[in-house]
């Protein structure tokens, strides 16, 4: 099983891509998805104010800017014995 956790906020329309995009590997891959609101915790928020969509993918952060299919698909594949 494969352990994302995806930092997000409201009114965040690159989280919801991202979240299209977990979404989408979760046909290929077992996923259990954790989303966590940065905007209910002080700490979060100072850390990833600017920056969501980030995901923790097994462990492994990935910020905004390096998640696409395939950055995502080559952490879950490695998880996977590939």
């Amino acid at each position: 099983m494969n352990t994302i956790v995806m930092y997000t906020k409201k009114q965040c329309p690159l989280c919801d891509e991202v979240e299209s995009l977990v979404d989408l590997m979760a046909s290929s891959y077992e996923i259990d998805l954790e989303e966590v609101d940065i905007e209910q915790d002080d700490r979060l928020l100072e850390k990833y104010m600017f920056e969501v969509p980030v995901l923790v993918v097994n462990g492994e952060e990935i910020g905004y800017e390096a998640i696409n299919y395939v950055s995502l698909e080559k952490r879950l594949h490695k998880k996977n014995g590939g």
